[in-house]
């Protein structure tokens, strides 16, 4: 081997997002391994969403709507009824913020917990790199994950930003 530059260690990697303000980046890193997406891609959605805190959203009219506490499994149970069973407006959920009442009836389905850190990143990971392998790029895995044509461009520019950190 030449005098190229180490890869950096899962430890280092997990510190280094970390130091740029992420939150749970070992679950981060596990979440974005089981979802078959690189580290650098879970990152960049979570700096995007959440910083990798597993917070309701902020989004206006929103059930839970900028609460001054964190997702679990009991207060988990009163917004799903509200949004699942009573019609309440939705808002982004966990760290992966998802927010539409149908990704939670499925989660459910297939044995994820909504308000657990992991099964909501592996959740969003596994659907941001569904829409990549349908459409193509990471702006259009964005813009499909949110959207917003501007998000993809966001999150594309991330992808970026967080792989030339990282590799």
């Amino acid at each position: 081997m030449g005098g190229g530059v180490m890869a950096l260690t899962d430890k280092q990697k997990v510190e280094l997002a970390q130091r740029h303000g992420l939150s749970n980046t070992k679950i981060i890193l596990e979440a974005a391994r089981e979802a078959g997406i690189p580290f650098y891609v879970g990152c960049a959605l979570m700096e995007k969403e959440s910083h990798g805190r597993n917070v309701y959203g902020n989004d206006s009219g929103g059930t839970f709507a900028g609460a001054p506490f964190g997702v679990n499994k009991y207060n988990w149970q009163v917004f799903r009824w509200l949004v699942v069973s009573k019609g309440h407006r939705s808002n982004g959920v966990g760290p992966a913020q998802l927010t539409y009442k149908g990704f939670f009836t499925d989660m459910e389905s297939k044995g994820l917990k909504p308000w657990d850190p992991h099964d909501n990143m592996l959740y969003g990971f596994r659907l941001l790199k569904k829409y990549k392998n349908e459409k193509g790029s990471w702006t259009a895995a964005g813009t499909a994950y949110n959207g917003s044509a501007s998000y993809g461009r966001e999150l594309a520019d991330l992808v970026e930003k967080w792989r030339e950190r990282i590799q």
